[in-house]
């Protein structure tokens, strides 16, 4: 197994593995789903055979398919398209992070059947937001809103509740604590989303059971879109200092869901106070001992002041470190990915968000690099009419459930709809 700086890195070499597939977990409890990594095709476990939800069959398909040099589909072409136009793909970059190959790599460089060193768990969907690209399975707000309004159709253009919630939730929930609790020595990172894990009344569990099975080494990871009453929030990052101190964790990672800045930000994210986002923000940046990341989804809708976020996250980067993370994973609409708009259509914006890219760290000149291949891959694709129309249906519906305004929020896209 190859080394560098004193890590060992994943040791398969044969194009295109993927360091996620032996060793990343994602699970939604609240509809008893697994996947190699959250771009890929879940498949389904029940409480009686979850201890297998990282050994499922397709993923041991899949194992074998990149054995042999083959990509597998399913979700996994993502990081193809972005490779073929000489993009950084996720898969890219996973491989260059070291010390998360599992153990049966160690002896065995052919094994397909091996144990997790990242597990990401989504408990349920409670959430206070409802961002326009998420879904009910993601979002509680977004669910109730669906269920009061009821299914709308037009023009190619659905919207309606698409989650199938399992019933023996806590069963479920139960079974992946007994599995934390035999096999939390090994795993090296804990990811808890949501929904809002502010809001979720497992994160108190979690916090608890921390602190009864302690694991020193592991890195606990919350994803939060930081729009938390600051006195509760403060709070919490108290509790997380204390097992840090008390050594339940080895380190603690918050990522912060920001997608812009200004109207664009509290329409997208819906719900969203721009203002509190911020005060959370800076207070966190206060705390050093905590890993801070923020991560923003690209969709077509947020890429034009995206350049302006990263100008503000630069402003506090002079007292810390502050990690950038980014994708254009929208798995709810077509129409909501960058690429319906066409080659060129962005190049302005990336222009400016690349300008304002840092590349101080190795983190940072990979994220530049990652951040030009999303703008090669969008640069692919020819404007899609049918799909920009079928935006404006949708954002019309919303602004009918919600009272806002997006030909006010986005006056290009008004100006693009009268030429297409």
């Amino acid at each position: 197994m190859k080394t560098m700086m004193g890590g060992k890195f994943f040791p398969i070499t044969t194009k295109p593995a993927c360091q996620l597939k032996w060793t990343w977990s994602t699970i939604r409890l609240y509809e008893g789903s697994t996947s190699s990594c959250h771009r890929v095709e879940k498949e389904f476990v029940t409480a009686d055979n979850f201890d297998t939800f990282h050994n499922t069959p397709l993923k041991l398909k899949d194992r074998a398919s990149m054995l042999e040099g083959k990509w597998p589909g399913r979700g996994c072409e993502h990081c193809k398209r972005i490779e073929d136009v000489g993009g950084t793909s996720d898969r890219m970059l996973h491989l260059t992070i070291p010390d998360l190959t599992p153990k049966e790599l160690e002896t065995d460089v052919t094994a397909i059947e091996v144990t997790p060193r990242i597990v990401e768990v989504y408990f349920d969907n409670v959430c206070n937001l409802s961002c326009l690209y998420c879904w009910d399975g993601f979002s509680s707000k977004i669910r109730s809103e669906n269920q009061r309004h009821g299914r709308f159709e037009k023009d190619g253009v659905v919207i309606d509740n698409r989650a199938q919630l399992v019933d023996d939730l806590p069963k479920l929930t139960a079974k992946f604590w007994d599995y934390m609790e035999r096999n939390r020595n090994g795993i090296k990172r804990f990811h808890f989303l949501g929904g809002e894990p502010f809001y979720q009344t497992q994160f108190d569990y979690a916090l608890e059971w921390f602190a009864r099975y302690p694991c020193p080494k592991l890195e606990f990871n919350i994803v939060s879109n930081l729009n938390i009453n600051h006195e509760k929030f403060k709070n919490y990052i108290s509790r997380l200092k204390e097992l840090i101190e008390k050594q339940c964790i080895g380190r603690f990672d918050l990522t912060c869901s920001i997608d812009c800045l200004g109207a664009e930000q509290e329409y997208v994210r819906f719900g969203a106070d721009l203002e509190l986002i911020k005060r959370n923000f800076e207070h966190v940046v206060a705390e050093d001992w905590i890993y801070l990341n923020f991560n923003q989804t690209l969709c077509g809708l947020t890429i034009k002041t995206s350049a302006n976020l990263i100008d503000y996250v630069n402003s506090l980067r002079i007292k810390r470190q502050i990690n950038h993370y980014f994708s254009t994973t929208v798995m709810t609409y077509e129409f909501l990915h960058p690429k319906v708009f066409g080659q060129g259509f962005f190049d302005t914006d990336f222009k400016q968000i690349l300008a304002n890219m840092p590349e101080n760290t190795q983190q940072e000149r990979s994220g530049k690099e990652y951040m030009l291949g999303i703008q090669k891959e969008i640069n692919q694709h020819e404007q899609n009419t049918e799909e920009i129309k079928r935006l404006a249906v949708y954002l019309t519906e919303l602004d009918r459930r919600r009272g806002t305004a997006w030909q006010t929020t986005f006056p290009w896209l008004t100006n693009l709809l009268e030429t297409v």
